[in-house]
């Protein structure tokens, strides 16, 4: 993992607790919560209903997707707990390229890696991209 690293995200039919976003939003605000946060400070989720009491999470907005994103489990960690469906993959490259991400679903966080294939001599990538 590099020193610095790019963010990117994917969420599919993410819905979250409207009241726990904000609160996630407003731990990210204060670099004094937690040492590790960095790349996340004051990250925001972007959703298409503030008045609802669950809502689809539409964005994750932070002030440089190219920073040091030291608190990467942290946000996924807090994340987790503010889903009630759906899922997101967080993804980071380091200015190393190394690649590595989360996926990350109500109340639980799984590792992802990313990984080589060889292919045969008459086989085409497209049968291995998801």
């Amino acid at each position: 993992m590099g020193y610095y690293s790019n963010f990117t995200f994917n969420a599919e039919n993410a819905v979250v607790e409207v009241s726990k976003v904000k609160e996630l939003e407003e731990f990210f605000a204060d670099p004094e919560n937690h040492e590790d946060i960095s790349g996340f400070l004051n990250v925001s989720i972007g959703i298409d209903n503030d008045d609802a009491e669950f809502s689809k999470l539409d964005d994750i907005v932070v002030e440089d997707a190219y920073a040091k994103f030291y608190d990467d489990r942290l946000f996924a960690n807090k994340l987790s707990t503010v889903l009630v469906d759906g899922f997101v993959e967080l993804h980071f490259v380091g200015e190393d390229g190394v690649a590595w991400g989360y996926l990350v679903t109500p109340n639980k966080v799984r590792d992802m890696i990313t990984q080589w294939v060889v292919l045969d001599d008459d086989q085409s990538e497209s049968e291995y991209i998801c």
